[in-house]
């Protein structure tokens, strides 16, 4: 069996990668300005995005200031603006001149009606079209639940591919960016699986992970977990972070443990477990040391049970997506795709729904207890049609 991807290497290899460049990012000034009228919510907003999702956490770098809208106010090219604006208001005269300077600087800006305790039918008659070219929040600015769910999501829309060092500087942001990172992490690695694994299937009994493969996720991953950890304020260093980030991981530990479920559950391996051992490995990786940064604690063996049980759960439906899709694009473009190629995805679609429903069934029995092989008498996960360490059936 090849060995699965170790995330102690995967670090290493990151000195391929110009990580002070990365660090020298996340750590550029970032001028974060909340501007509105006097009464419409400015500090209350401030102390919720200097809050993040740590408990006892430090606030954020002072960079977030508190202004008036006025024309001769200096706004730098490169800030994050939110515009506040009292909901009950009929006109804005001066944020709306303020606005205009913004927009024909191309200044990322987020305009937010904060708008405590408005009725649904009032907010829909809110002129939301009036602040055409930029992102729009309708806002409690002290309800924190109306910022992650309305708030958070526009400014980073604002604001792509500036997400590790807003989070740096804007703690609110934190948690969200940390779950952008690792979906994003997830996909990437899910889709790069997808595409070798059409070009090659690979053998039976074997998982389907070879050294190219291992090279491209772990440096992915690693670079996630990196960006995991400026992105929730921590040290920026890397040469201090990463040593504790695999006592974090726990080596290899993550990605055997996965493996041997998958192996003990599927008798003929193929694209789709491949899909699956990329993206879940990916998702409790991140996870893992997303919950270390927010909480200062390694994740103990019953958390990381559910997080494999979620983590395969969602890896599957995400197998399930791109390979539907791939078949679709391959009908699309049959006359010009190679013999090969086309084979491998009719193969995948006509196994991929009783494989994938076989990796859910078995997702759900992880916490279960586990099934003595009676060829080695080693455990297996419940629910295992084959013994994970000697691939003999587990019903004979």
């Amino acid at each position: 069996m090849p060995k699965l991807p170790d995330l102690v290497n995967g670090f290493k290899m990151l000195k391929e990668v110009d990580l002070n460049a990365v660090r020298l990012q996340a750590e550029k000034r970032l001028y974060v300005m909340v501007i509105g009228e006097a009464g419409a919510g400015k500090t209350a907003l401030i102390e919720q995005l200097v809050s993040g999702p740590g408990a006892g956490e430090p606030p954020g770098f002072p960079s977030i200031s508190m202004n008036l809208p006025e024309p001769t106010l200096q706004i730098p090219d490169d800030a994050l603006v939110l515009l506040l604006l009292d909901a009950g208001k009929p006109d804005y005269p001066k944020e709306r001149v303020v606005f205009d300077g913004l927009m024909a600087r191309k200044v990322s800006t987020v305009v937010c009606y904060n708008a405590p305790g408005m009725a649904a039918d009032e907010i829909m008659k809110l002129d939301k079209a009036a602040w055409a070219g930029t992102e729009t929040a309708v806002i409690t600015a002290t309800d924190r639940d109306s910022l992650m769910r309305e708030l958070a999501p526009a400014v980073l829309r604002a604001c792509k591919g500036r997400e590790v060092r807003l989070a740096r500087y804007v703690p609110l942001l934190r948690a969200p960016v940390a779950q952008k990172l690792i979906d994003d992490t997830c996909l990437i690695n899910a889709t790069y699986s997808l595409t070798t694994g059409l070009a090659e299937i690979v053998p039976v009994l074997d998982l389907p992970l070879n050294v190219a493969d291992i090279i491209v996720l772990t440096k992915n991953q690693a670079l996630m977990a990196y960006e995991i950890t400026l992105a929730m304020g921590m040290q920026a260093e890397w040469r201090d972070t990463i040593p504790k980030m695999t006592a974090v991981i726990g080596s290899a530990f993550l990605w055997r443990q996965l493996g041997r479920y998958l192996a003990g559950l599927i008798p003929v391996i193929g694209i789709v477990p491949k899909i699956v051992i990329s993206y879940s490995g990916t998702y409790v990786i991140g996870e893992a040391i997303y919950q270390w940064c927010a909480n200062g604690e390694k994740l103990n063996p019953e958390e990381l049970k559910a997080l494999y049980a979620v983590a395969l759960k969602r890896g599957s439906e995400v197998a399930k997506a791109l390979i539907e899709k791939s078949d679709s694009a391959g009908a699309l473009t049959r006359e010009q795709a190679a013999g090969r190629f086309r084979s491998a995805v009719s193969l995948i679609a006509a196994r991929s729904q009783d494989t994938l429903q076989r990796i859910a069934s078995f997702a759900d029995s992880v916490s279960k207890p586990a099934t003595i092989c009676p060829a080695c008498g080693k455990k297996s996960p419940k629910g295992a049609s084959f013994c994970a360490f000697c691939g003999k059936p587990l019903n004979s």
